[in-house]
Parts: structure tokens; C-alpha cells; sequence
């Protein structure tokens, strides 16, 4: 899960990256993020690994604002600045609007070539590209993002590698002052996101890039004088795998119990994928149980003898909290 931290000079992205990550921002501008879950330690007592993997997100903190730095990442992390009379609204839609101009760019560099390439050759997979990229112009010419793109699952296949920008899932960080919980500006930025439906936070990146530098026995003491609950990073982790629609699978082999995330939906031969090619290619079948039924029935022993240990095939869709041992040969 890989996502990039964006915004305009002067939002504070920089001291939002160490927040979330630890890292010092002029040293590194990546950075991966262990995913907290407690069922991690329960997995632990029935299957006692040497090995315990957490999944992780990784942030990367793009220097300036160069859209050209942002392909290949799954989802965005808008930084908007709540103070020295920032409007963080209008910071929001010029930021959109520069994805969508540049995907129109893109767009409109494809479509003639693509032209010439039908009059040559017309392919059903060709006429599809060009079917979903004109959807998409018309979209982008109205200034509506590509996420709002009502595309048939083939015309989404048929334009995946282009990577679009205002197509990629977003969630935005309003970054106030010390103790401005409900300026103007926050609460313009919490109605505007209300309406447009998405998905936001607001902390003080300054203060709480200070909490990473503290020693663990001291966090704890220093986020309850502040009357915060929990860190930027878990606030901004909550977020992401909620906004993106994750789910959590397990593995345990050998010594190693490990957490996996994948989209809602993923299916078993999908899943085998994330963990090697060649179980997806010699996929045979999934052996799955999830956590709550071997919580209770107590051990794997007792779930075997209630036949709650099933074996699924290829289209299985991965539930959260799911134990799976892939059955494959290659």
C-alpha cells in the first residue's frame, strides 16, 4: 500500500511526513509504517511463530508539488494548510484541478495516436481504450475528477496503465495551529468535505512531529496532558485503510505469522498473488479459517473436528480476519 503525501508550498507536508513516519524529512522522503492489529498477538498464542509481520503502509513525501513524482502510487494524502489565512477549500480544488489538467494532457496525447493505430488495426481492445479515454475527456473537460468515471469493467482494464491522478482514491489532512481545533478555516474545510464525501483529519503536524522525537515511556504521558487519544500516525493509518477499503488476511507458515492488506473483494488466487507469483500461478486451493471461529473454538484441532477449516476455491473473496494456507503447485 503505497501513498503520496501532496500539497502546496508552505502546507506543512514535510512536518506531516515526519509525524506520520518518525523520519526526518531532509534525510528521507520515504518511509514505511507498521499497521497496528492486535489480532497479530492472538495469532501468536495458537500458533507461537518465531516471526511476527506487521502489514505496513508506505508514505512517501514528494518534494515541491512535480505531478510527475506521483505515478505508481495507490492513493494521496492532501496536506492543506489551516493557517496565515490559508483558505484550505480553495487549496483543495486547485490541487484537483492540476491532476485533471494533467490527465487530460495525457489524454489528448493518447487519442490521436490511438486513431491512426484503429485505422491500421481495429481491435475490440482498441475501440474499448478509445471508448473509456473519450468518457474520460468529457468528464475531465466538465472539471470532474475520473474517479467520478462510470467506466464498464473492460473499459477500466482497457485504460488501467495510464495511472490517472484524479482517479486515484484521496484523503485530505487539514494541518492547524497548536490548539485551533475549530477556526473558520477548519470548520469550512469539515462542511466542504461533508458535502463532496470525502474522507478527513485534522491535527497540528508541528506538534505532533515533536511527540516522534519522545521516548516511548513519555508519549503516553505527553498525549494525555494534550488530550489527544492516539498519535497522527494511527489517526492517519485509520483513515487510509478505511478510505481505501482494505481487508486483512493471515498467513502462518513455518516460523512466520504475517498480516497481509488487500482490497475488499480480492479472491483467493488474487491474494496467493500478493504473496508470490507462483502461487497464483500454480493456485490448487485455499485452506481458510477465520480468526473469530478459531477464537471460538479454542484451538485448530477443535475447528478441524467442527469442519470450520474450509478449502475455496479461485473466486473465494477474502474476508477480514481470514487464516489462509494456499494449497499450490508450480
Amino acid at each position: 500500500m503505497k501513498i503520496a503525501i501532496v500539497g502546496f508550498p508552505g502546507c506543512g507536508k514535510s512536518t506531516c511526513f515526519k509525524a506520520i513516519t518518525s523520519l526526518d524529512p531532509a534525510k528521507a522522503h520515504l518511509g514505511a509504517v507498521k499497521i497496528p492489529d492486535p489480532r497479530l498477538e492472538k495469532l501468536k498464542n495458537f500458533f507461537n511463530p518465531k516471526k511476527i509481520t506487521h502489514a505496513e503502509i508506505i508514505f512517501r513525501d514528494l518534494p515541491g508539488f512535480r505531478i510527475s513524482d506521483i505515478k505508481e502510487i495507490e492513493a494521496l494524502l492532501e496536506v492543506l494548510g489551516m493557517f496565515s489565512g490559508r483558505d484550505p477549500v480553495k487549496d483543495k480544488e486547485d490541487m484537483d484541478l492540476e491532476f485533471m489538467l494533467a490527465d487530460l494532457e495525457i489524454i489528448n496525447k493518447r487519442l490521436p495516436s490511438l486513431e491512426k493505430e484503429l485505422q491500421q488495426e481495429k481491435t475490440r481492445e482498441k475501440s474499448l481504450e478509445k471508448e473509456a479515454l473519450l468518457k474520460c475527456r468529457r468528464l475531465l473537460e466538465g472539471q470532474n475528477p475520473l474517479r467520478a468515471a462510470e467506466l464498464a469493467p473492460l473499459e477500466k482494464k482497457a485504460i488501467r496503465g495510464f495511472q490517472f491522478l484524479s482517479e486515484k482514491p484521496l484523503f485530505i489532512l487539514g494541518n492547524i495551529e497548536e490548539k485551533d481545533t475549530k477556526t473558520d478555516a477548519v470548520r469550512k474545510l469539515e462542511i466542504y468535505s461533508k458535502e463532496k464525501n470525502f474522507k478527513s483529519i485534522e491535527f497540528c503536524a508541528k506538534l505532533e512531529a515533536e511527540i516522534t522525537d519522545l521516548e516511548d515511556f513519555e508519549k503516553d504521558a505527553f498525549l494525555k496532558e494534550m488530550g489527544l487519544k492516539e498519535t497522527a500516525r494511527d489517526r492517519v493509518i485509520s483513515l487510509a485503510y478505511g478510505a481505501l477499503g482494505y481487508v486483512t488476511f493471515f498467513t502462518t507458515r513455518g516460523s512466520e505469522t504475517k498480516a497481509w492488506p488487500v482490497k475488499k473483494g480480492t479472491t483467493a488466487v488474487e491474494a496467493a498473488g500478493k504473496i508470490h507469483s507462483d502461487m497464483q500461478k500454480g493456485f490448487i486451493k485455499a485452506e481458510v479459517i477465520n480468526l473469530s471461529d478459531l477464537e471460538s473454538c479454542g484451538s485448530l484441532q477443535e475447528a478441524r473436528k467442527k469442519a470450520l477449516l474450509k478449502l475455496e476455491g479461485k473466486d473465494y473473496k477474502i474476508q477480514d480476519g481470514d487464516i489462509i494456507d494456499f494449497r499450490f503447485n508450480v
